[in-house]
């Protein structure tokens, strides 16, 4: 069967494919593997913490080639190869640094090939569900399937960490177990996705009026002087203030509202439990009511939240009872927005799945550097609450945004496709 025959076609089928893997390779690899071993080994090793958090940011901005990955697979069709590439990167990346040892000088490249494999597996990964044109509701499915393995991930790595350490196995011994699930994660996805990976439509598939114009290459200019630029802007606002107090709510909980380190673990772990409960919501409604709707929550539901912890960060001895919901809620927006970002990247671009996906990988990256570095500034220059504001300025202007500019872009955007189809079926 042509693409062009499977556009919009693909009704039925399961909710799991054997490909996702790789997303369940993600979770374990990013936030267990990475997160639980790179920062003490690197400072044990150079006895700097700061090296440390260098090693960790080279990881994070390496998403920033997240539209060259996407783009080279669109213009090859190499979706499986960089997809199935990026989680045997991170295995090589984990093995490396179970034999670089005292090699300080490795650190870093170690440190790129394991953020550029995370960059391949978040630009592709999507792709296989959102650009293979499945209906609604089965591309709300998948698309909720493939990003609940990635916190099943987290756990179940988390929990191989845990089990290595109590043996005392030492932090190359370690490595090379990370290094092993990943080649196990490589092998199981190189097999299950070819035939996955030849359901993905590109632009040229697209048989429609428009088809001419949607080939054209659009400059940078063009692609952020457009709606999607303003969505892209909207993803770097919404991720400056997530980020940022994500990253220093280890230190914002006890700081500002005297909460013992036991309870904010506690809390964070609820977070995580919680987060696969939502997913399972954002994904119905994605299929009942499409994304626009799910992101607009999302978003909202961070102001609500970011709010709640910023006036609380002002009242002396602050009900910990709200501030564990104003946290909740903020932690609970990610599955919302989460799930609808590949959707409305496709929705709102001219430029193939892969390269639009990867600019939103980079726009979610750009605002997490930025985020993280501000709110470190602001933790030293002014105090833990000063970041909650800043989420709450920065998640305000996302919601504004949307509000006033992507919301009104939807409305047109229906309005086209209804005149079409009126047009169509006359």
């Amino acid at each position: 069967m042509s693409n062009q025959a499977v556009v919009q076609t693909n009704e039925k089928g399961p909710a799991f494919e054997w490909w996702m893997i790789s997303n369940l390779a993600f979770g374990a690899g990013f936030s267990a593997f990475i997160s639980l071993l790179i920062p003490p080994f690197v400072t044990d090793v150079t006895g700097n913490a700061a090296d440390a958090g260098i090693i960790m940011a080279i990881i994070s901005l390496a998403a920033v080639l997240g539209p060259v990955l996407g783009g080279f697979a669109d213009k090859y069709r190499a979706h499986r190869l960089i997809l199935s590439l990026g989680v045997l990167g991170m295995a090589v990346g984990f093995l490396m640094y179970s034999i670089s040892a005292d090699a300080k000088a490795l650190y870093a490249l170690d440190a790129i090939m394991l953020g550029v494999s995370v960059a391949a597996i978040n630009a592709v990964g999507p792709v296989f569900i959102v650009g293979a044109g499945l209906s609604r509701a089965l591309q709300a499915k998948r698309l909720t399937t493939f990003n609940l393995l990635a916190p099943i991930g987290q756990v179940i790595g988390g929990a191989m960490m845990a089990w290595a350490a109590s043996a005392g196995m030492d932090y190359g011994v370690r490595f090379m177990i990370a290094a092993g699930v990943m080649l196990l994660c490589f092998v199981i996805t190189w097999f299950s996705s070819a035939k996955p990976s030849k359901r993905i439509i590109l632009v040229e598939d697209k048989p429609d009026e428009h088809h001419e114009v949607q080939k054209k290459s659009f400059g940078l200019k063009q692609l952020f002087i457009s709606t999607f630029g303003l969505y892209l802007l909207i993803l770097v606002l919404s991720s400056v203030g997530n980020n940022g107090i994500n990253a220093q709510i280890a230190n914002i909980l006890p700081n500002v509202y005297g909460i013992d380190q036991a309870t904010t673990s506690g809390l964070i772990s609820l977070a995580g439990l919680l987060n696969i409960l939502f997913f399972f919501v954002a994904g119905a409604w994605l299929a009942r009511k499409g994304a626009m709707p799910d992101f607009i929550t999302g978003n909202v539901m961070r102001l609500v939240g970011a709010i709640g912890l910023a006036v609380l960060g002002m009242v002396a001895k602050s009900p910990i009872l709200l501030v564990a919901a104003s946290m909740q809620i903020f932690y609970q927006a990610n599955p919302f927005v989460r799930l609808t970002q590949p959707v409305l990247a496709i929705r709102f671009s001219s430029i193939p799945p892969g390269q639009a996906i990867g600019w939103v990988i980079a726009a979610a990256a750009g605002g997490s550097f930025i985020g993280s570095l501000v709110g470190g500034w602001l933790a030293d220059a002014v105090g833990f609450n000063a970041i909650n504001w800043m989420g709450v300025i920065s998640v305000s202007a996302a919601v504004l945004l949307i509000l006033f500019g992507l919301l009104p872009a939807e409305r047109r955007k229906c309005k086209e496709e209804a005149q079409a189809a009126e047009a169509s079926a006359a």
